[in-house]
């Protein structure tokens, strides 16, 4: 994954595949597996810095949709997903877990530097611009 911040209550990264195309993670820095687990602090601050990263993104990759998701069953550690949804998606209507390809097809779409890198640099300015309310 590629960082895109590190924020007040996690760090905000590309998602490990670019299928769609800005999708970003937060990875919340306390030791928790579910959103009521946090302090209300910390939860109102995780919350806002995920909708934060979420209108970054979208400044960015200008999606057609977003979409939010806190799952945990493989990775029992709090942490939002947010996809970016096109309409030029193979299926747009659809979540995205039934879209994702695997083996070699997959590999294509890893995050990397050279092809993501410009992508997680726009995403931190946009975020930046957003925390700063501009």
């Amino acid at each position: 994954m590629g960082l895109i911040a590190e924020l007040d209550s996690g760090f905000a990264v590309l998602g490990e595949h670019q299928l769609f195309r800005g999708y970003s993670v937060l990875l919340c820095k306390e030791p928790a597996t579910e959103l009521h687990e946090l302090s209300a602090s910390m939860r109102e601050t995780y919350l806002r810095e995920m909708s934060q990263l979420a209108e970054a993104v979208a400044r960015v990759v200008r999606p057609h949709k977003l979409n939010y998701e806190c799952l945990g069953n493989v990775v029992h550690h709090l942490h939002f997903h947010v996809f970016p949804r096109q309409l030029s998606d193979p299926d747009p209507k659809s979540p995205v877990w039934g879209q994702i390809p695997s083996g070699d097809a997959l590999a294509h779409w890893k995050v990397n530097r050279e092809r993501d890198g410009v992508l997680a640099c726009e995403i931190a300015g946009a975020l930046r611009e957003v925390r700063a309310g501009k």
